[in-house]
């Protein structure tokens, strides 16, 4: 039950207290101006044609006698004897009659206060009505303790959400390199196989004949595939030359060849490339010079062809003459294959 109402009720239940108190004293005075009055006789009534009693003096008691009704009482006394919850006594109580009680009601079968509940009663179903009203009204809610709850709750929800942030940055930059890692590995795995597959055409061996007295230095270049596959359209472009020690190394020949006389060369098969089959012959004095380092033979060349799936590949050499071994070896530069 709400405070307000039961505030209501307290007021209610003071005022018909101080009702009943007032009415009870003027009930008493009331009471006790019937007893005055009793002490008087009232002359009494006589039926019509008898003549009224002699008074008989002192040597007769009186008889009393008391009047069916009261007499007309005041009008206030009225007014409050005809108020609900008064008691309208009739007279005395009866010997072996319980009093009328002003606060807890008349007994039975008697007269009094038209209330059938004490105050304890009223004060039991005030508490019942405590309890159910406090089982079913929600506590009151403090104010502050709402407000000191908010930011706790706001500071938890962004935690979470930068936690759920990061784990999803995190989460997508780990399947990035995972995915990098994995095609790295897969191209990794792929180039050696791919290179296993493919034709490599290259010098295998160079044999030159013997000058020492002058003549035609001959030289055979013996080219393979030492690839798994076989090398198509195979072109070679070769130069040779005797220059001195202090003239430069000589070019690369930029421009391909023409097409060698065995096009297709299968997997370890090879052919030939002549040097200075077709050039003069040197004289004592040059070979003297190249067998002592002043002059240098050269042997530089680039080899082209292509794959099964025709992709082109190139090969490019560069030999000098070393007189210490009677053979050619590969200069510091210019040899290179993709």
């Amino acid at each position: 039950m709400p405070k307000g109402e039961r505030r209501r009720r307290r007021r209610r239940f003071d005022e018909d207290q101080e009702g009943v108190e007032s009415g009870a004293t003027l009930a008493d005075e009331d009471a006790a101006g019937f007893s005055g009055d009793m002490n008087q006789p009232e002359p009494q009534a006589t039926e019509p044609g008898e003549e009224p009693h002699a008074e008989l003096g002192d040597e007769q008691p009186a008889q009393l006698e008391l009047p069916s009704t009261p007499p007309p009482r005041p009008a206030a006394v009225a007014q409050i004897m005809t108020t609900p919850g008064f008691s309208q006594v009739s007279g005395p109580p009866a010997s072996g009659a319980t009093p009328s009680d002003p606060f807890f009601g008349p007994a039975a079968g008697q007269s009094g206060f038209a209330t059938d509940r004490t105050d304890a009663d009223r004060a039991g179903d005030e508490r019942k009505e405590d309890a159910q009203s406090s089982r079913y009204d929600p506590p009151p809610r403090d104010r502050d303790e709402s407000w000191t709850r908010e930011p706790i709750l706001l500071a938890l929800l962004l935690v979470a959400l930068i936690v759920l942030a990061l784990d999803t940055y995190f989460t997508v930059r780990l399947n990035g390199l995972s995915d990098r890692l994995t095609a790295m590995a897969a191209k990794s795995a792929a180039a050696p196989a791919a290179a296993a597959d493919r034709p490599w055409v290259g010098v295998d061996s160079i044999k030159t004949a013997p000058f020492a007295n002058g003549g035609q230095p001959v030289t055979t270049v013996h080219i393979v595939n030492s690839g798994r596959a076989a090398a198509s359209d195979l072109r070679s472009n070769t130069v040779g030359s005797l220059r001195s020690a202090k003239t430069p190394a000589p070019e690369i020949p930029a421009k391909k060849g023409p097409l060698a006389t065995t096009g297709l060369l299968l997997p370890n098969t090879g052919g030939n490339l002549t040097f200075f089959g077709n050039t003069r012959a040197l004289t004592p004095q040059e070979a003297a010079n190249v067998r002592s380092g002043q002059f240098v033979l050269w042997l530089a060349g680039r080899l082209d062809y292509k794959d099964a799936q025709g992709r082109p590949h190139l090969t490019t050499f560069r030999y000098q003459y070393n007189p210490s071994l009677n053979s050619f070896v590969a200069a510091p530069q210019g040899n290179s294959a993709n």
